[in-house]
């Protein structure tokens, strides 16, 4: 067999969760739109040295790391549009300084930190959900101010006894109440994902940024139908003289919007993903998936594969990924905290301050069913109620996971590409049992084409010796761009970057894989 023949015969197939937006492509109608930004000084000289050029040609030739492209150009970008207010903003100071002293410094800084508002607002429309929430926040705080005026103050008319005794009370009782309530409301209705829209706050790839993505992704597939995937054949022996032929089956996403679609840690433009079929001595031995930089392994003869119209098996894994990460399993299923994936401290924080909110909402709601749960959930966990696990398993009413971490919706309940066969024997579950309906049942543009479509990659064409950055870069490190399919992530203070061990050595990989296997 060929290199692509050998390919075809186990190419995977790949079932997707039924909300979900971004599929694999192909990098140059992605890089068609982007643009390439400098991340340093010698990243700078290098995009001067080779200005000219062809973006799709130029990132070949670049030495650096220093470097990161973006998908979506906007105006009101927060990249640019923070730039742009510095400048114009020290521009108006030193005019009015020359103009009008003091007194014309004092009105231009009114009119910047305005215009500071509108661009944080603009910029994603999700920080619009704040105000709901501080006016709502405002107004029970000067509610529960009043009694301290009202009660405490002198009346001719009610006895101070009666205040505290009967109305005090009372008035407490309903505020309380009304309180609950209408937070509760809030914050499933209106600001359903707090920690996503704390990290919105802080990311350049926003909720705003993912919708654009999308839309731009929407028109690309139009013209781009049949999802790709790039392969890769490598040849290796082992110390013990075993010939090993390693498949390597390389997915490019346009985005990665884990946290609109399924309350995630985190977005980012880009995303490169693996699956990798391993034959020893020419025969299937094992299917390594990849998992948020790390990943994991199952032995060929337990691996599920798809079977053929007349219902025998075939040579074609099917592969389960995750909602909007696109992480990879074997299984359809949802993993409630990713162990391959090491979240920050604010990250965890957040997560864990969100399920503990919603938790004590449960156990205060005049519902009785919500608070038979929350006291059941007290009674599981006596002694390990406040820690980072304790609410993982908890649900509400409406049977809805209670979200203190992220979830991998690995639903395979969506979209399928890859070998027909009799998909309807394949396993999957329904998203809508993890998600709420606006979530399971959001717009989405699917490819019209189910087939593969793929590319030898052993050639490796200028866009894979790319060491930058393949989305906008935030100053949250997990809400950037990931660098390409060849190239680890950075690590800080080293200079320049390493190759994959997935890339350069492969059987190195296998064995990670299978030693944390065990």
């Amino acid at each position: 067999m060929t290199d692509l023949e050998l390919l075809e015969r186990y190419e995977p197939v790949l079932r997707f969760a039924k909300s979900e937006r971004f599929f694999p492509m192909a990098v140059e109608p992605y890089l068609e739109k982007c643009s390439v930004f400098p991340g340093g000084p010698q990243g700078a000289l290098e995009s001067f040295v080779h200005l000219n050029e062809p973006l799709i040609q130029r990132i070949g030739k670049f030495q650096s790391e220093q470097h990161y492209l973006r998908f979506v150009n906007k105006p009101l970008n927060d990249s640019d549009a923070w730039v742009w207010w510095g400048v114009l903003s020290l521009i108006g100071f030193v005019s009015a300084w020359i103009i009008n002293r003091a007194a014309g410094v004092e009105a231009l800084i009114g009119l910047s930190l305005l215009a500071a508002l509108i661009i944080f607002v603009v910029a994603s429309p999700v920080r619009l959900r704040v105000i709901p929430v501080a006016l709502a926040a405002l107004i029970f705080i000067v509610l529960e101010v009043a009694p301290i005026w009202f009660f405490l103050g002198p009346s001719e008319y009610v006895s101070v006894q009666v205040e505290y005794l009967l109305l005090l009370p009372i008035y407490l009782a309903v505020l309380f109440y009304l309180s609950v309530r209408t937070m509760k409301f809030i914050l499933e209705r209106v600001v359903p994902e707090g920690p996503g829209l704390i990290m919105d706050m802080l990311s350049q790839a926003t909720e705003k940024i993912a919708q654009e993505a999308y839309l731009q992704y929407s028109k690309i597939l139009a013209e781009e139908p049949a999802p790709l995937y790039y392969g890769r054949v490598l040849h290796e022996m082992d110390e013990q003289n075993n010939v090993w032929k390693i498949l390597q089956y390389h997915f490019f996403y346009a985005f990665n919007d884990w946290r609109l679609a399924a309350n995630g840690m985190n977005h980012h433009e880009g995303d490169w993903e693996m699956v990798a079929v391993y034959l020893k001595n020419d025969v299937p031995y094992a299917v390594l998936f990849s998992q948020h930089g790390a990943g994991s392994i199952e032995k060929w003869d337990i691996v599920t594969k798809a079977f053929d119209k007349q219902g025998s098996g075939t040579t074609h894994p099917i592969v389960y990924v995750a909602l909007g990460s696109h992480a990879n399993y074997s299984r359809p299923g949802v993993i409630r905290s990713p162990g391959m994936y090491k979240p920050g401290r604010l990250q965890r924080i957040l997560f864990w301050t969100d399920g503990l909110i919603h938790y004590l909402f449960l156990l205060l709601n005049p519902n009785q069913k919500a608070r038979q749960i929350a006291l059941k959930e007290m009674q599981a966990q006596p002694f390990n109620f406040l820690s980072e696990e304790a609410l993982d398993s908890l649900r509400d009413e409406e049977d809805h996971f209670i979200v203190s971490l992220p979830m991998e919706i690995a639903s395979g309940d969506g979209f399928r590409i890859g070998y027909r066969g009799d998909g309807a024997r394949e396993g999957i579950v329904k998203s809508s049992s993890y998600l709420k309906r606006r979530l399971s049942d959001r717009e989405t543009t699917l490819p019209a084409v189910a087939e593969w479509r793929g590319v030898l990659l052993n050639s490796e064409p200028d866009w894979v010796q790319y060491k930058g950055l393949w989305g906008v870069k935030s100053m949250l490190k997990d809400e950037s761009g990931p660098p390409g399919p060849k190239w680890d992530k950075p690590m800080k203070g080293q200079a320049g970057v390493k190759e994959r061990v997935r890339w350069s050595n492969p059987l190195d990989w296998l064995a990670e894989l299978e030693l944390n296997n065990h």
